[in-house]
C-alpha cells in the first residue's frame, strides 16, 4: 500500500509553524480535522472491521464467495456476473478485498496503536493488534504475498512497499496476538480502562477481548494444521480466558428503518425501509448444491434461512450457477429465496464479527486434530463442540426467524437423530463432518471462511462438474475451469504504480498472471 493510503488523519509534524498566527492561514480548512483521539478512530475502525467480516468489502463480496462456495445461483432477469459465473476475474475488478482495508481500518488502527503506546494505553495496543492481525489474515488468504512490514507507517514510509513473505507474516500474527494478551494484562494489572462507548465491539470487557484474541489465534493455527503440524502444536497455548462463549457482534447505532443507516445485511438483502424485497434478494437465490446437501439430511435449516418460491410455494427451484435451465429455476417468482435468518429478524440488529459457531467448530477440529487446548479451560470432546456448533447454528438461524428457543431445540433433536452422510459425525474423519456442518452454519454468517475453509481442506466435496444438479461448480459456458478459484488477482493499481515488488510476490508463485493465476497460485497453506 502506497504511503498516500495511510493516514487520512494527518499528524502535526511542522510544530516549529504552530501558533496564534495559524488561526489566520486562509490554507487551513477547519473542516479537515489533522488529528483526533484513539477513541474516536478505534470506533470507526471496529464498524469497518466489523461490517467486512460479515458482508465484505464493498462491491458485492459476500455474494461472490456466496456464489462460488455453492451458496448462491443468480436468478433471472437480471444482467452480469459474467466474471463470477466464468471465474475470468480481472485485475481491474473486485479489487476492494485489497485497497479497502489498507485504506480504511488499518490505517485508523496503525493510528490508534500509536497513540496509545504514547499515553501507556495498553488495553487500546491491545485491541488495535487483534484487529490488525485479523486483517492482515484474511488479506494472506486472499492474496498470498502482501504488504506487511512496510504496509502502513506513516508519512515517512515506503511508498512502494515490499510484499511480505505469506508464510512469515502468518507467523508473526501468532505472535501479535500473543502480545495483544501481554498487553490486556498488563492493561489489568495497571488498573486501565477500556471507554466502552469507543469500543462497540468489546465493551471496554479485557477478559472478553482476550477470549476474541485466543479464538482469532485458532483461527490462524488451524488454517496452517495441514500445511505444517509441528508449528500448529508448539503455539498450542492460550490465555486461561479461554475462547468465546458467545458470538462477537457490534452496532454503531445502526436506525430502524432509515436508508443508508440500517443493518448492512438487512438493508442489501432484506427489505428497504417501504418493506420491498431488495435487488440484491431477487437477484440471488439458493444454489443447488447446498439445496441438495440440506435436502439429503433433512436439514431445518432450508426453512430457516430460505423463503419458498412465490409462485411454486415450495423449495424445488434451487439455482444452479451458470445454468440457463427451467425459467422457473430462475425467476424470481420461482426461485427459492434468502429470508430473515439469512438477511435478520430487525432493520437495526448487530453485525456479527466472530460467530460462536465457528469458534466452536473450531475447537472441535482442533481437538478432532489431537490437538491440546487445555490451556484455554476446553474440557469437552470434539464430537461434543460439534454437536455444540450445530445447535448454536440452529438458535442463531431460528431466532431471527422469529421461532422459540424450545422449538429450536426440538429441531436440532430431530435432526442430528436421523443425521447421516459426510454431514453426520464420523469419527474415522472427524475433520469432514465438523467442516460439512461448518460450511451450514455460514451461510449468511461468513462466506469468506467457507471459502478458506473449502480450499484447505477440500470440502465440502464440490461434486463432478458435469452433474449439474449437484455440483458446487459453474456451470457456465464461457468458465475458464472446473474448480473453484483459489485466490483473487492483484489490483491493477498496484501492477501500476509498485510492479517491481507485486511481480516479485507473482513471480515466487510460479504461475503465469493470466487466467490460470486464481486457478493454480495456491495461498501457501492450501496443500490439498
Amino acid at each position: 500500500m502506497k504511503k498516500i493510503l495511510l493516514y487520512s488523519i494527518v499528524m502535526v509534524l511542522l510544530a516549529g509553524f504552530t501558533g496564534c498566527n495559524d488561526w489566520l492561514d486562509i490554507n487551513q480548512d477547519p473542516n479537515n480535522l489533522t488529528s483526533s483521539t484513539k477513541e474516536l478512530v478505534l470506533t470507526g475502525a471496529q464498524k469497518q472491521f466489523a461490517e467486512r467480516q460479515q458482508i465484505g468489502s464493498s462491491g458485492g463480496y459476500a455474494a461472490l464467495y456466496g456464489a462460488w462456495i455453492g451458496y448462491y445461483g443468480h436468478s433471472g432477469g437480471w444482467s452480469g456476473w459474467n466474471d463470477v459465473k466464468s471465474y475470468n476475474m480481472t485485475s481491474s475488478g473486485y479489487n476492494a478485498d485489497f485497497n479497502d482495508p489498507y485504506r480504511a481500518e488499518l490505517k485508523s488502527l496503525q493510528y490508534v496503536k500509536d497513540a496509545a503506546e504514547e499515553e501507556g494505553s495498553f488495553g487500546y495496543v491491545a485491541i488495535s493488534k487483534i484487529l490488525t492481525a485479523a486483517t492482515y489474515q484474511r488479506l494472506v488468504d486472499t492474496y498470498g504475498d502482501i504488504p506487511y512490514s512496510e504496509a502502513v507507517g506513516g508519512f515517512d514510509g515506503e511508498v512502494t512497499p515490499i510484499y511480505d513473505d505469506a508464510q512469515e507474516i502468518y507467523e508473526d500474527l501468532v505472535m501479535q496476538l500473543d502480545s495483544a494478551i501481554i498487553y490486556l494484562n498488563m492493561a489489568g494489572e495497571n488498573a486501565q480502562t477500556i471507554d466502552e462507548t469507543s469500543d462497540i465491539i468489546g465493551g471496554g470487557d479485557l477478559e472478553y477481548w482476550k477470549q476474541i484474541a485466543n479464538t482469532f489465534k485458532l483461527r490462524v493455527l488451524m488454517r496452517l494444521s495441514e500445511f505444517n503440524d509441528g508449528y500448529v502444536s508448539s503455539n498450542m497455548t492460550f490465555d486461561d480466558a479461554g475462547f468465546i462463549t458467545s458470538s462477537v457482534t457490534a452496532n454503531p447505532g445502526y436506525i430502524d428503518n432509515t436508508t443508508d443507516k440500517m443493518n448492512p445485511i438487512y438493508e442489501t438483502y432484506g427489505k428497504n425501509t417501504s418493506g420491498d424485497l431488495t435487488n440484491a434478494n431477487q437477484q440471488y437465490g439458493l444454489n443447488i448444491f447446498l439445496s441438495t446437501l440440506y435436502k439429503s439430511t433433512s436439514d431445518p435449516r432450508l426453512e430457516l434461512c430460505w423463503e419458498p418460491g412465490v409462485d411454486t410455494e415450495d423449495y424445488s427451484h434451487a439455482l444452479q450457477l451458470g445454468q440457463n435451465g427451467d425459467p422457473l429455476d430462475h425467476w424470481g417468482s420461482g426461485s427459492v429465496r434468502m429470508g430473515p435468518g439469512i438477511y435478520g429478524g430487525t432493520t437495526n440488529g448487530d453485525v456479527i464479527v466472530l460467530s460462536i459457531m465457528e469458534a466452536d467448530f473450531l475447537i472441535a477440529e482442533a481437538l478432532a486434530r489431537g490437538y491440546n487446548l487445555s490451556s484455554a479451560g476446553v474440557t469437552a470432546t470434539a464430537e461434543e463442540s460439534w454437536e455444540e456448533g450445530i445447535l448454536e447454528s440452529m438458535l442463531y438461524y431460528g431466532s431471527r426467524k422469529g421461532l422459540e428457543s424450545d422449538s429450536i431445540q426440538t429441531l436440532y433433536d430431530f435432526y442430528i437423530e436421523g443425521l447421516s452422510g459426510p454431514s453426520a459425525w464420523d469419527a474415522a474423519n472427524p475433520v469432514r463432518s465438523i467442516i460439512y456442518q461448518k460450511y451450514v452454519a455460514m451461510v449468511g454468517v461468513n462466506h469468506y471462511e467457507a471459502y478458506a475453509d473449502y480450499r484447505r481442506t477440500g470440502y465440502p466435496e464440490p461434486g463432478n462438474p458435469s452433474e449439474i444438479e449437484t455440483s458446487m461448480i459453474s456451470y457456465y459456458n464461457n468458465i475458464i475451469r472446473a474448480q473453484v478459484p483459489v485466490r483473487m488477482l492483484y489490483p491493477q493499481r498496484e501492477l501500476d504504480i509498485n510492479a517491481e515488488n507485486v511481480n516479485a510476490a507473482i513471480t515466487k508463485t510460479g504461475v503465469t498472471y493470466n487466467s490460470d493465476f486464481i486457478m493454480d497460485a495456491k495461498i501457501f497453506w492450501d496443500v490439498n
